[in-house]
């Protein structure tokens, strides 16, 4: 079952969204289909041509367009301009009409002449809430432009018959300044929008446009990133950009890769090593053969990323989504009742009409439908600046919520750099000859233990036959025709001498038993026990579950400050004690190393992989374990998702407790008439605007 990603044009609010989803869930072959309203972007699950989906939204009322394959994050949906000139002509045909309503200028415009300035603003500039409320009616649907439409149409109408009847002050500034409030309204919301997506772009434009490439015989060309290739060789100058992901194959220079990790010191680079795209060269040039490029490097699939995550649905918008099903003809319902309350109270239509027009417009459901989605886009772009890579936007929100933390030992609260101490010999060979062997197979494991053996051994290693991982336990091989086994005492099967209380033991055993044991040990990254402390202020219940000997977790935890300890588990065990903490009503978090955790990362609530700073490997392996993903080394950068995380669900609360207590002060308000004094429905259409704006303003504060 495939995945595709759509623009999506013409929506408004939280109604038009659910009219889109249904659209695409009734095309045969979907399977699922999630809309997001800020973004403008539908993701739709299944095997659908896209001439059908297309179709199905088109019928409803919007539009759904291709997003180009180059293209990565939120489209910007209709072209900005048409939408501007919309605007300006609406707001410079309403301004005689509101002139004409100011004391003492003694401006009055005859009928035809305001009815001449007035229509165009109503049926041209406003025409796309009539066509998509007309739409949207052939299928017994309402939205927002349900709405304005009729609130629109019927104040015209209104004005038109009090013209024909020789009324002296008529209403068609009403009409007018209603659509270019709300033209106004929505063009400044949608340039408010647009700074939400900040994040994607300055990311995306990190990447040069040109590079220097280098032809066979030593010339340079300067060419477009775009024709780059893997296997070209490039030149990188001191203070330019990485056109595209590859390694070091002449030079020395140190890289700013803050973009990806969020570390502001630059990093030595010289021959063998990996080059990121949109990192910085600084201090001399460096040659580079390219390995990935355009959608293929670390950038654009970050860039992918952050953006698949900004179009998820946290959820909390699934508040508003089931108040939007009902709100828009339960507000129509109270719309009809306002004008017929007021027509048998003072008995005059012209009368009546004008408190239920107001009703009908500020009541539309912009805010909220806004007020999640956009705190979202802008707390993940917050994110990827500060090297905290989001998958799913529900991840940040539990994060935000959490009561519980559980971290990995080894890599996570240590340094994940073991070196070997010492090597206890349980048969004949000599110390070197076991340590060739233990070293040479774990050559082919990224494991920190197998680091630590093949860097104490540092010489050249025997071929191994049959590797194989054991996530948990260990590896196993054959060597020059003898079969090896490497891993914990669980694993092996049989008990291990007494070894330091604060050491990692791993054994070394073939067919015939144990023939040595070899100890090594880790240190408490420094940051830890601070990290810790503050983690727990905030209310958090912490915990350490490892795969390591209950002595060395009890003398780690104690000098981090985590009371809560499980040693001795296996990857299902840790699975399992997350499993106990929620069935207690408990919201988890876990931080792992994104590989051997990955169980325990996919069932917790929010989890967290920890990254190795920019290499390629670490970084990858974070991204697919977990949908959280800290791209910096260190315990500090939990810290700082935590803040977001707490940041973003304190904006999600504030907008929609904005969005809930503007309708539910005003709608009353309009109902009883007390709007009219302020201007009535021009009144409502500036309020709307304001409305919608403030929920994206207060979202943008995540930015700072």
């Amino acid at each position: 079952m495939s995945t595709e990603t759509y623009a999506v044009t013409g929506m408004t609010c939280a109604s038009c969204v659910r009219h889109v989803e249904k659209a695409l869930t009734a095309t045969p072959g979907v399977q699922g289909a999630s809309v997001n309203l800020a973004t403008a972007m539908a993701t739709v699950e299944g095997e659908a041509a896209f001439e059908a989906l297309a179709a199905q939204v088109e019928d409803a009322g919007y539009g759904l367009e291709r997003i180009a394959a180059e293209a990565v994050g939120p489209q910007a949906g209709e072209d900005p301009a048409p939408a501007r000139r919309r605007m300006g002509v609406a707001l410079a045909l309403t301004a005689p009409l509101l002139l004409a309503m100011v004391p003492g200028l003694g401006l009055h415009l005859p009928g035809w002449l305001q009815a001449a300035l007035s229509a165009p603003v109503v049926f041209w500039a406003g025409w796309g809430f009539f066509r998509r409320a007309a739409r949207q009616a052939r299928h017994g649907q309402a939205s927002m432009d349900t709405l304005i439409a009729l609130g629109a149409g019927v104040a015209w109408i209104f004005a038109g018959i009090e013209w024909l009847n020789g009324v002296h002050h008529l209403s068609f500034e009403t009409a007018a300044a209603l659509v270019a409030f709300l033209l106004t309204g929505k063009y400044l919301e949608s340039r408010a929008k647009s700074k939400a997506t900040d994040a994607l772009k300055e990311l995306l434009a990190l990447a040069p446009p040109t590079a220097l490439r280098l032809a066979g015989d030593g010339s340079v060309e300067e060419v477009p990133v775009a024709a780059l290739r893997p296997g070209n060789r490039v030149r990188v100058l001191p203070g330019h950009a990485v056109p595209a992901d590859g390694r070091v194959v002449a030079g020395q220079a140190e890289v700013d890769e803050s973009m990806l990790t969020g570390e502001p010191l630059p990093v030595p680079k010289g021959v063998g090593e990996t080059l990121v795209a949109g990192t910085v060269v600084h201090g001399s040039a460096l040659e580079q053969e390219i390995q990935a490029v355009g959608a293929e490097t670390q950038l654009a699939r970050m860039a992918a990323l952050v953006a698949q995550a900004q179009g998820s649905k946290a959820p909390a918008q699934d508040l508003a989504d089931r108040i939007s099903a009902v709100f828009v003809p339960a507000i129509l319902a109270l719309a009809l009742l306002t004008l017929a309350g007021w027509w048998v109270a003072t008995g005059s239509l012209a009368q009546a009409w004008r408190p239920a027009v107001t009703l009908l417009v500020i009541a539309c459901p912009c805010a909220l439908g806004l007020a999640t989605p956009v705190a979202v886009m802008v707390g993940l772009g917050a994110a990827a600046r500060k090297g905290v890579l989001v998958r799913d936007a529900a991840a940040l929100e539990a994060l935000g919520q959490a009561t519980d933390l559980a971290f990995d030992k080894t890599g996570t609260l240590t340094e994940g750099r073991p070196r070997l101490r010492r090597i206890l010999r349980l048969a004949e060979a000599s110390e070197a000859d076991l340590l060739k062997t233990a070293a040479s197979l774990e050559r082919d494991s990224e494991h920190p233990i197998a680091r630590g053996l093949v860097a104490a051994h540092g010489g050249p290693l025997k071929p191994v036959d049959g590797f194989r991982a054991h996530p948990g336990g260990g590896v196993s091989g054959d060597l020059e025709g003898v079969s090896w086994r490497l891993g914990s005492a669980d694993f092996l099967r049989t008990p291990f001498p007494e070894v330091d209380e604060d050491g990692i033991a791993v054994g070394l055993a073939d067919a015939s038993g144990l023939k040595a044991v070899f100890v090594l040990g880790d240190r408490l990254r420094a940051e830890t026990p601070a990290v810790v402390d503050q983690l727990r202020r905030q209310g958090l219940h912490l915990h350490l579950f490892t795969g390591d000997r209950i002595q060395a977790a009890q003398a780690m935890a104690a000098a981090a400050g985590i009371e809560s300890v499980s040693a001795g588990l296996r990857p299902e065990d840790k699975l399992g004690r997350i499993r106990d903490l929620q069935t207690r009503g408990a919201v988890v978090g876990f931080v792992g190393d994104g590989v051997n955790d990955a169980p325990a990362l996919a069932q917790a609530d929010c989890g967290i992989a920890m990254g190795s700073g920019a290499g390629e490997q670490g970084t990858a392996a974070a991204m697919a374990a977990a949908p959280l993903a800290l791209l910096r080394p260190g315990l500090e950068p939990v810290l700082a998702a935590r803040r977001l995380a707490l940041r973003t669900h304190r904006v999600i609360r504030q907008n929609l407790g904005w969005a809930f207590g503007y309708n539910l002060l005003l709608v009353p308000l309009a109902a009883f008439g007390q709007l009219e004094r302020f201007g009535g429905p021009m009144l409502a259409g500036l309020a709307m605007g304001l409305s919608s704006l403030t929920v994206v303003l207060n979202a943008l504060r995540l930015r700072r």
